[in-house]
């Protein structure tokens, strides 16, 4: 197990601590309201624009071009320049341009917005991560990003019920405006009551372990097959945002009000595995203080057991186990969350930023690719069918990188050489 040094145990200690777990929450829970909200806005966005679903598509592929652009400079930027300044400023930015797309008339002006929006939302998980490497005994980490990233799916499950009656009642215009309302305020607080860890500790733990080299991390194979499987999680994730509603439509006949409720369960699934995962992690390494058997080991057999659930999918004949079937797969592959960022945390302690960028790349990456691919293969002779099969050899792949090359071991102590960061 890594161990900290005497400055960060001291900080760690603080009952600061908790707080920055309820910050790290609330800003992942905007964070995402702010993404899916285009989603419930369809029908009014392209009926003001005059656009079709191709310029549609257009948008949510521009948000994801976005956040790809930014996620490894992010991570940079928050181990060089701290978490309280490059944090601070992506939240009064994307807030900002919440706003701007709520005012805006013409639509590729609009469009050049959701590409500024992604790369504001981008510094978001790297962020989460440091911050929470900074002030989080190694014990309580697993649990703390956890709790952090259950507002993923919370936000999945609360948009489906609260951002329509927003829409409806101020317009999707006013909608944006009043979620960007809350961004500021959100980070107004997070400026004034966020405290970065004193010069003085962070010497401390600096002088006890060596900064490692970017290309260190960069070219680490446990980091590298984490980062593939993350980009297979990645597509499980995007494939229940973008297209779960129009499989259920299409392959189903479901009415659309049917659709809203069958959608969210997956993220009900999620809500309840990702703690208990979590909790299992850190146990699991407090114990051994294995990565590998802590980390890597729960996180390819939930994607394994994921895959599991996704195969019948193709078969199934009935619509209530075709949604037991995804929802179960989809909160599988949720559940192992907080073991990816842990990771970044255990073996890259001075880099952390830097390989949470990494892995947020693949992440984004397949945001691009699999709107795009899922409905080019739905559109085909074979349905949904190649779709879900094209899913499976993703999260699979994924799998088996994980088994083959995750050792759980960081650096080299000879590749880690002494640099300012």
């Amino acid at each position: 197990m890594i161990e900290k040094a005497s400055g960060q145990s001291s900080l760690q200690s603080d009952g600061f601590r908790f707080v920055v777990v309820v910050f790290c929450f609330l800003l992942v829970l905007v964070n995402y309201l702010d993404r899916v909200i285009i989603s419930f806005g369809i029908k009014p966005i392209k009926a003001d624009f005059g656009i079709g679903d191709g310029e549609f598509g257009m948008l949510m592929s521009a948000f994801a071009i976005g956040t790809l652009c930014i996620n490894g400079l992010s991570g940079f930027l928050l181990d060089r320049f701290g978490v309280k300044l490059v944090w601070g400023l992506s939240i009064f930015g994307w807030s900002v341009l919440m706003i701007l797309q709520g005012m805006v008339e013409a639509f590729w002006v609009f469009l050049v917005l959701r590409v500024l929006l992604g790369i504001g939302e981008g510094p978001n998980f790297p962020a989460m991560n440091r911050a929470l490497v900074d002030w989080m005994r190694p014990s309580e980490l697993g649990r703390a990003l956890s709790l952090s990233l259950i507002g993923v799916p919370l936000a999945l499950l609360l948009g489906g019920f609260v951002l329509p009656p927003l829409i409806t009642s101020l317009g999707w215009r006013g909608s944006f405006i009043a979620l960007g309302c809350v961004g500021i305020l959100l980070a107004v607080f997070f400026v004034v009551f966020y405290r970065q860890p004193t010069a003085e500790k962070a010497r401390e733990a600096k002088d006890t372990k060596p900064v490692m080299s970017v290309r260190a991390v960069m070219l680490n194979p446990t980091l590298l097959a984490t980062a593939w499987s993350f980009f297979g999680f990645g597509w499980v994730l995007f494939f229940g945002l973008t297209w779960l509603p129009g499989y259920l439509e299409q392959s189903w006949d479901m009415k659309l009000d049917t659709v809203g409720y069958y959608s969210t369960l997956p993220w009900g699934v999620a809500l309840v595995l990702m703690p208990i995962f979590g909790w299992l992690s850190d146990s699991l390494m407090q114990k051994t203080g294995r990565t590998r058997l802590a980390r890597v080991h729960l996180i390819w057999i939930c994607q394994l057991i994921a895959v599991a659930f996704f195969v019948p999918v193709i078969f199934v004949t009935s619509i209530t186990w075709s949604v037991i079937f995804i929802s179960l797969a989809i909160g599988f592959s949720m559940a192992p969350n907080s073991p990816y960022y842990s990771i970044c945390a255990d073996l890259f302690p001075s880099r952390t930023g830097v390989a949470t960028g990494v892995i947020v790349t693949f992440f984004s990456a397949s945001g691009v690719l699999c709107p795009w691919i899922t409905g080019w293969l739905a559109e085909g002779n074979g349905g949904f069918g190649m779709a879900f099969t094209t899913l499976c050899v993703v999260v699979g792949s994924g799998v088996l990188g994980l088994i083959f090359f995750a050792s759980g071991k960081g650096p080299e102590p000879s590749d880690t050489p002494e640099i300012s960061s």
